[in-house]
């Protein structure tokens, strides 16, 4: 009896896992509108400096750069540069960065709820 419900049980608990990586994957989590959010244009990075609509920035101690696939990266192996959303901390420095897909890009210049540059 105990190996007939193995199996199924193992089943589900697979499908279980399944379904919420694909939600992580599908679902951002962006800062909400109030925030120190801004778009912008990353087009360069030396670590702890970078650069965004040719600015020079820094990112902050336990900064993070998000990928399009919501992964950490780190900045040292950061090879993709393009739009992105930030966020300005409370010391001045950036906080977090999310590159984005040029879909959302465009969805969020489109809202207008963030500040451009």
């Amino acid at each position: 009896m105990k190996k007939k419900l193995f199996l199924p049980i193992v089943v589900i608990a697979m499908v279980v896992l399944f379904a919420s990586n694909v939600h992580a994957r599908l679902s951002r989590l962006f800062p909400p509108p109030p925030s120190n959010s801004k778009l912008g244009e990353l087009t360069a990075i030396n670590y702890p400096k970078i650069e965004i609509n040719g600015d020079t920035l820094q990112l902050g101690a336990g900064g993070q750069i998000r990928g399009t696939n919501n992964l950490i990266i780190l900045p040292a192996l950061l090879t993709e540069f393009g739009p992105i959303l930030y966020w300005i901390g409370p010391t001045g420095d950036v906080q977090r960065i999310w590159l984005l897909t040029p879909e959302e890009a465009a969805q969020a210049e489109e809202e207008g709820k963030y500040e451009t540059e």
